[in-house]
């Protein structure tokens, strides 16, 4: 019993599964599509986000550190200054060249007060200055310290002195190093200092000795760490070398060139100098941004301050919320996706129906214009053929008269064969300019249609050259002009559309060949190639050319080069009649005082 009911229910169920299938096979492979397409915009839009981010925060880090440069500089620009104040002070240089030589106890020792005395003036009361002292030529040493130096030592064979004579320049900034002497060091944290050491020159450019100004580690130390940077930044400043002149994160490496331990990244740094790149380090990336100080007030510094910033942190903010929109932003952006399309598809719907109906207008405004100038000329065409049947059929009159009375007379049946000839002659005369009239009625109909009422009728060549001919017939002889068609396609070669919209597109492109002699005459060529399986048609005149700007714009917009009797209409209707009824394309060559070509493509 129980599997005779499973199998109607089973049954119902592959129905219902075949009608859901069949109905929604379309639409559930469109929504895997979107998904798929969301999913991969996701992706990349995230990814374009994240990288708009790290970009950013690049940015803010070029000007953060530029910022701290310039602090940076600032210090040691105001610390320098303090070295050329002592420099300046009255009677220093002469007091430090005369120590040496100075043989009495008492005049040495008030000598060496009075030294004291201008270096402590300058000294006291600052935490960033360690100390400062004078090296004199004699290997003397004079500080500001309270703690003077062991008796015997001769402070040419200290470190910065040493470094100082190896440089030979008159003035330099010794990157952090540990210093040996005790009158620096007792007023430093961890024996670290940064010294501007200058020679001390007498007005004859003689050296008298050596001023040096020991700056504490301790205080950058204090300045730099100071610094709240985003995202876990970390902030360095690197000498011309390669050695730390401050590692906020490891002060045992400052003052140190440990090439065992020597990070090979700064190498690129050194090199870039300024800016910013992003570089990988044991397998992290990180934004570094450097700027270089070159010299202080003209002593060379040589100093890099750059940060390195992890990318993954810059970035973690749009990971996690990727992952967490991520589910949510497809299906939001699927339903976004089709409301989209019906709002695209209405709204494109709406815009075609405007444009075409805009379109239209412009096409009919174009036709009446070109229909006016026809009317004219055929009225004007009108008055030889017209005046000849009037006169033709006057003389049918006086014939059929004279013929009448001949009737009267039996005998004259010579004379009435003469007067059936000659009113049989005046027919045919007559005949050619009927034709000719119905001809240019049959023409000017078809331009009289509307020229958006398109069909999918063929006509040949021929037919259209033959239109072209005699609607612009009284525009060459009103204007002094001469048509030369060169016929390199068979008449009967046959292309498919309306013709009265290329009709009008031609007389548009003579008739702007024409004016372009400005009334003064001149030749029109009118051309049929075979272009592999397209027509070309080429409208060539020799006149007055068009401008460049002008020409750039012809397809683009209505522009005319007619002033106030121009409208800019035919070429740009002409382009669009062109592109849009035939599938064919346009374009033109033209060189001011040399001539225009215009040449239309259309399939065969």
């Amino acid at each position: 019993m129980t599997k005779r009911c499973n199998k109607p229910v089973s049954t119902f169920i592959g129905f219902i599964f075949h009608i859901v299938n069949t109905h929604w096979k379309v639409n559930l492979s469109f929504i895997i599509i979107i998904i798929m397409s969301v999913s991969i915009l996701g992706h990349v839009s995230f990814r374009m986000i994240s990288e708009a981010v790290v970009s950013h925060a690049r940015q803010e880090s070029e000007m953060l550190i530029s910022q701290i440069t310039k602090n940076v500089e600032v210090i040691l620009t105001g610390l320098d200054s303090v070295v050329k104040d002592i420099l300046n002070e009255k009677n220093f240089k002469e007091l430090v060249r005369d120590y040496d030589n100075l043989t009495d106890f008492h005049q040495r020792a008030e000598s060496e007060r009075i030294i004291e005395g201008i270096l402590k003036n300058r000294a006291r009361t600052r935490t960033d200055i360690a100390d400062i002292a004078v090296v004199t030529k004699k290997g003397e040493y004079i500080t500001s310290s309270d703690v003077k130096k062991s008796s015997g030592d001769n402070a040419l064979s200290y470190y910065a002195i040493k470094m100082f004579k190896y440089k030979n320049k008159d003035s330099m900034w010794l990157d952090t190093y540990s210093s040996e002497v005790t009158s620096t060091t007792t007023y430093t944290d961890n024996l670290l200092v940064v010294s501007n050491i200058r020679n001390i020159k007498l007005e004859d450019n003689k050296d008298a000795g050596i001023l040096i100004l020991n700056i504490r580690e301790s205080y950058l130390y204090g300045i730099v760490s100071e610094i709240v940077l985003p995202d876990k930044c970390q902030l360095f400043i690197i000498g011309r070398d390669g050695n730390y002149v401050m590692n906020t994160q490891d002060r045992n490496r400052n003052g140190k060139v440990d090439y065992s331990k020597y990070d090979l990244y700064l190498k690129e740094i050194l090199e870039q100098g300024n800016g910013s790149f992003i570089k990988k380090i044991d397998g992290k990336e990180y934004i570094i941004v450097c700027k270089t100080i070159d010299e202080i007030n003209g002593t060379d510094l040589g100093w890099t301050v750059f940060a390195m910033t992890p990318i993954d942190l810059v970035t973690k903010g749009i990971r996690d919320a990727s992952n967490n929109l991520l589910n949510i932003g497809i299906i939001c952006i699927a339903l976004a996706l089709l409301l989209s399309i019906v709002i695209i598809s209405i709204y494109s719907y709406e815009s075609e129906k405007k444009f075409n109906k805009k379109h239209a207008i412009l096409m009919e405004r174009e036709r009446l214009a070109s229909l006016g100038e026809l009317i004219g000329g055929i009225a004007y065409n009108f008055r030889t053929p017209i005046s000849s049947i009037e006169q033709g059929l006057e003389d049918l009159k006086k014939l059929m008269d004279e013929y009448d009375r001949a009737i009267d007379n039996r005998s004259a049946e010579e004379e009435h064969f003469a007067i059936a000839a000659k009113m049989k002659e005046h027919v045919e005369k007559i005949k050619p300019f009927c034709s000719y009239i119905s001809n240019v009625i049959s023409t000017v109909k078809g331009q009289a249609v509307k020229l958006n009422d398109s069909t999918n009728e063929s006509f040949t060549v021929g037919e259209l050259l033959r239109r072209v001919k005699i609607l612009m017939d009284h525009e060459f002889k009103h204007n002094n002009c001469e048509l030369n068609v060169e016929l390199n396609v068979s008449e009967e070669a046959s292309v498919k559309g309306e013709i009265n919209n290329l009709v009008q597109v031609l007389n548009n492109l003579i008739y702007n060949a024409i004016e372009s002699y400005d009334g003064g005459g001149g030749k029109v060529d009118l051309l049929f190639n075979k272009k592999d399986k397209d027509l070309e048609i080429v409208v060539r005149d020799y006149g007055s050319g068009i401008p460049e700007d002008v020409k750039n714009k012809l397809f683009k917009q209505m522009i005319t080069t007619k002033g106030k009797e121009g409208t800019g209409i035919g070429v740009y209707m002409s382009y669009s009649t062109i592109v849009g009824r035939f599938r064919g394309t346009m374009s033109i060559d033209s060189k001011e005082g040399e001539g225009t070509s215009v040449y239309v493509n259309i399939p065969l």
